[in-house]
């Protein structure tokens, strides 16, 4: 019999697939899904299905219909861009400077380990993956600052960017960039001080002059290995 423990984790690798689905665009918008269908396609009963239908309602993934299950959320206007950009760096900027005094070695093979995972999906183009590893290596921040109580504000925040996500992933000709400025940003955060740091990440999040100068660095260095 599965444990309580046991359950939880199982129901977490649920949420993580079906959200990296929800975030990529693999599953449009007003797309029902089905308790049933998700059960069988994970080995599951409906119990844990339901549960994590719940979770992705809460984070804005999916929308509950009266007598009708759920669907797929629709995407929210590029207007929105102007709430949830700001929301996110000042959420992102906080955790980080709340724990960048104790980052330590540990916490650096933490979040390589989340980069070499994400190698390997853009290796794969699977841009479900992607995202999720790009979710899971900001929000380590908010999870070594000890911000339980923000984790699910941000998470919100960060599901509502979901198209901006998807356009900016899918417009590289090779997703491998992707890794290489997540990478160029770790970087940053061991050997820069904090305001560096801080002004990274901040650019970073809005797309702005840390990219534009990681995507320079990482096309020469495409460059000279052909």
């Amino acid at each position: 019999m599965m444990t309580n423990g046991g359950l939880r984790t199982l129901q977490d690798q649920i949420a993580s697939q079906l959200r990296g689905e929800l975030l990529s665009g693999q599953l449009a918008a007003g797309s029902p899904l089905r308790e049933v269908e998700l059960a069988a396609r994970f080995g599951v009963s409906r119990g844990p299905i339901r549960e994590v239908f719940h979770k992705l309602v809460q984070e804005g993934l999916l929308v509950a219909r009266r007598n009708c299950g759920v669907a797929v959320a629709p995407s929210p206007p590029d207007s929105v861009r102007e709430l949830v950009i700001p929301l996110r760096c000042m959420i992102e900027t906080y955790a980080l400077d709340v724990c960048f005094d104790d980052l330590n070695d540990a916490d650096f093979r933490e979040w390589e380990k989340i980069l070499e995972r994400m190698r390997l999906a853009c290796v794969e183009r699977d841009y479900g993956a992607i995202i999720e590893r790009d979710c899971d290596f900001h929000r380590y921040a908010l999870v070594r600052a000890g911000l339980s109580d923000v984790t699910g504000i941000w998470t919100l925040v960060h599901s509502r960017m979901r198209p901006l996500a998807e356009r900016g992933n899918l417009r590289h000709d090779d997703p491998l960039f992707i890794h290489a400025v997540h990478a160029d940003l770790l970087d940053v955060f061991r050997t820069a001080g904090r305001r560096v740091a801080l002004k990274a990440l901040r650019e970073h999040i809005e797309d702005g002059e840390f990219n534009e100068k990681s995507r320079q660095r990482w096309r020469r260095a495409r460059e000279k290995r052909r």
